[in-house]
């Protein structure tokens, strides 16, 4: 997972500072963004199966289960947040390759 999100925050400082605004590193950034937007979501959905795992077997109320699971799968929370960054970044590389197809 740590390659993953580490190619994702490598990508999205690129794209901020501009370095990449050609349409062909554009559209080289959003592929290699989209394939690692997937392998994160893979991640996220095994975290929420062991999160859901720990809430279901937890013997004692559901808010405590919750709690519980939150705090031995905090990677859960973090794969979502930076899921939905990332996807962000996606929607905003595609909107500046449709505008140069546009000029």
């Amino acid at each position: 997972m740590d390659e993953v999100l580490e190619k994702i925050t490598k990508i999205v400082h690129l794209y901020n500072t501009g370095e990449f605004i050609s349409k062909e590193r554009l559209i080289k950034m959003q592929r290699s963004l989209s394939s690692n937007i997937y392998f994160l979501t893979k991640y996220n959905i095994d975290a929420f199966n062991e999160w859901n795992s720990i809430v279901y077997n937890f013997d004692g109320s559901n808010a405590s289960a919750q709690v519980k699971a939150n705090e031995e799968v905090p990677e859960l929370r973090m794969t979502r947040k930076i899921l939905e960054a990332a996807k962000g970044v996606s929607i905003s590389i595609n909107n500046e390759l449709s505008i140069m197809k546009n000029e």
